[in-house]
């Protein structure tokens, strides 16, 4: 992981926290001897290495983990982990190994633990998304399975697209489903009936994101089509990035692009390119943003965070021995998966 300068300058206040204890201590037993040879109680009724309640309160700050440090490494998939979602506290992951698991956070820990796995999918699951008590999962087994989050027990199995389903997402109950076979799908949330099917991509239809009224999807064909989630039709495309779309996510009428090498910016209401961000070496995988800041995974093992005003890379973490294929955030906690294991960052 690269140092940034607050990282070096949170380094330094502790080494200069533990000067300081030290000459605390030292000042202590001074005064306590001199008060000792004059017949006269301690100075001090209580050490601060005996008492951690008073330590953390005077100097709390100092004790703190850094920003952007690697806090855990969470161990069950056997293969690459494909995709992440959390709810509650609750974290679910879909891999390769054809499993679904679920953590849970643990109560006196900053990490989860495995409580569940879920088994069904024939092949690799690539996607995963909740609704209400629902979890969707897509698979390279061609079907989108419906879980009860309470019981994890299979609900349904949706069954339409002719290839793999690569990616899902929620918009006013209803369920839309990207794939291998270039198209698109509409599935209701409530009775799972299929609503629609959505052509126009001449290649597989990688991304999925909704925002207000509309759908967009990337695909390998290299664009980003604009779909009217009441009409269906397609509205506007845009194109000019560098090799397939691999990710999108919006975010203040902002749209975010992960290509090869770089990450395109767009505005939603004009449709203009505003930027692109470089620094990644190879395909960017994923995309998040929380809070003023956008989070990117990548063929080149890192996680990189920018500034969404400034456009610039604020830190890179660096961890993963692998591809970084899917992130997700919770409070000040990021979640990374990739083919080795889920990683947990302070962020």
């Amino acid at each position: 992981m690269t140092r940034t300068t607050e990282m070096n300058n949170i380094i330094e206040e502790r080494y200069q926290f533990c000067i300081w204890l030290n000459l605390i201590k030292k000042n202590t037993d001074r005064k306590n001897k001199e008060k000792r040879k004059r017949g006269l109680g301690n100075v001090l009724n209580f050490d601060l290495f005996t008492c951690p309640v008073h330590i953390q309160k005077l100097f709390g700050d100092f004790l703190k983990t850094p920003k952007y440090t690697k806090i855990a490494t969470l161990k069950g998939h056997t293969d690459l982990v494909n995709c992440l979602t959390i709810h509650e506290n609750k974290l679910y992951s879909g891999s390769d190994d054809k499993t679904i698991r679920i953590w849970a956070r643990g109560t006196n820990t900053e990490t989860y633990e495995l409580v569940a796995t879920l088994r069904g999918h024939t092949r690799c699951v690539r996607c995963i998304v909740l609704h209400e008590n629902k979890l969707f999962s897509g698979s390279a087994d061609k079907t989108i399975r419906v879980w009860n989050i309470e019981t994890h027990e299979l609900v349904a199995t949706l069954e339409g697209h002719i290839r793999g389903v690569l990616c899902l997402t929620i918009h006013e109950n209803k369920l839309y489903s990207g794939s291998g076979d270039n198209t698109m799908r509409v599935w209701n949330t409530y009775t799972h009936e299929l609503v629609a099917t959505l052509e126009g991509h001449p290649n597989w239809v990688n991304c999925l994101t909704p925002h207000k009224n509309k759908l967009y999807s990337g695909s390998w064909d290299e664009t980003i089509r604009i779909w009217d989630t009441e009409t269906y039709k397609c509205i506007a495309t845009l194109e000019g990035h560098a090799g397939y779309v691999q990710c999108i996510t919006i975010h203040e009428n902002k749209l975010y692009a992960g290509c090869l090498d770089t990450i395109n910016i767009w505005n939603t209401e004009t449709y203009q390119q505003i930027a692109i961000l470089r620094g990644h070496i190879g395909k960017v995988y994923c995309l998040t943003h929380y809070e003023n800041k956008l989070y990117s995974g990548g063929q080149d093992n890192t996680i990189r965070i920018w500034n969404t005003e400034t456009y610039e890379e604020i830190a890179t973490f660096r961890g993963h021995t692998k591809n970084v294929q899917c992130i997700t955030i919770r409070e000040n906690k990021l979640f990374s998966g990739g083919q080795d294991n889920i990683h947990v960052w302070k962020i």
